[in-house]
């Protein structure tokens, strides 16, 4: 991975895998630092969305000019100043927006872009080694940049109910993301919805607050305890909503892996 993200999926990547099913085609509607994605066995079929056309650009740009994209970076300096200036300054050219897109992303706090921060890594180098293998590994992605709502409603006439799986990795509950100021109850039904609409099998990732258990269980859902995050200060359960059996379908129980 060469993104910072805050909500992350990475650390915990080997966990949730042992509950999806067998799959063919693997779709996500948030992808955002691709955590899930690089963390797991590679589908044969991928197709991703971010709404966040800062993460879109990246991945473009890594696609179609990553030898620039290199090369820049090797260039950029590692200082506050810069890091104040792009806070405060856009950038036009699709690759000077991936880099500072990734500068900001990987040297602030929680991938906040709002408060640089320091320690005893090279995020910098990280990126440079990292950055090869990132773009083999997305090179026959299917990317598309749009709200969930559009995305999923698009490819669900292209998809097969029996051999996909959409793994959905939304802003959590309340949290700030690119939709409103936060992502609400409304957005929340509103993904729950569409999920079902494809008719194809699906995993939610959420933390175990009220309104979201009572939905999924309005909704027949199953529900699985994953890990104790910590966010900011705050301990939450993470657990991930399944619309099928994952104790026959989960691939753990097909093969061990583990």
């Amino acid at each position: 991975m060469i993104l910072r993200r805050l909500g992350n999926k990475r650390k915990i990547a080997h966990i949730l895998e042992k509950y999806f099913p067998e799959h063919t085609t693997y779709v996500e509607p948030f992808f955002g630092a691709g955590g899930m994605f690089f963390n797991k066995r590679m589908a044969k079929h991928n197709i991703v969305n971010d709404l966040d056309s800062d993460v879109y650009n990246l991945y473009k740009v890594i696609k179609n000019d990553k030898e620039r994209l290199l090369y820049e970076l090797q260039l950029m300096p590692i200082h506050r100043d810069l890091f104040q200036h792009w806070r405060n300054n856009d950038e036009i050219e699709p690759l000077m927006q991936a880099v500072r897109f990734l500068f900001l992303s990987n040297f602030s706090l929680y991938g906040k872009m709002d408060c640089m921060r320091y320690g005893g890594w090279n995020s910098k180098q990280l990126i440079l080694e990292n950055i090869e293998n990132f773009a083999f590994m997305i090179q026959n992605v299917q990317f598309s940049n749009v709200d969930f709502g559009v995305f999923l409603e698009t490819i669900t006439t292209s998809l097969s109910e029996k051999n996909s799986f959409i793994y959905a990795d939304p802003p959590y509950l309340n949290t700030v993301d690119n939709y409103t100021e936060n992502f609400n109850e409304s957005d929340v039904i509103r993904l729950f919805d569409a999920l079902e609409n494809t008719k194809c099998k699906f995993a939610y990732s959420e933390f175990n607050n009220d309104f979201i258990l009572k939905e999924a269980k309005n909704r027949g859902l199953n529900v699985v305890e994953i890990a104790e995050r910590r966010t900011l200060g705050n301990r939450n359960t993470e657990i991930l909503i399944m619309n099928y059996d994952y104790k026959t379908e989960s691939y753990h129980n097909k093969q061990k892996l583990f």
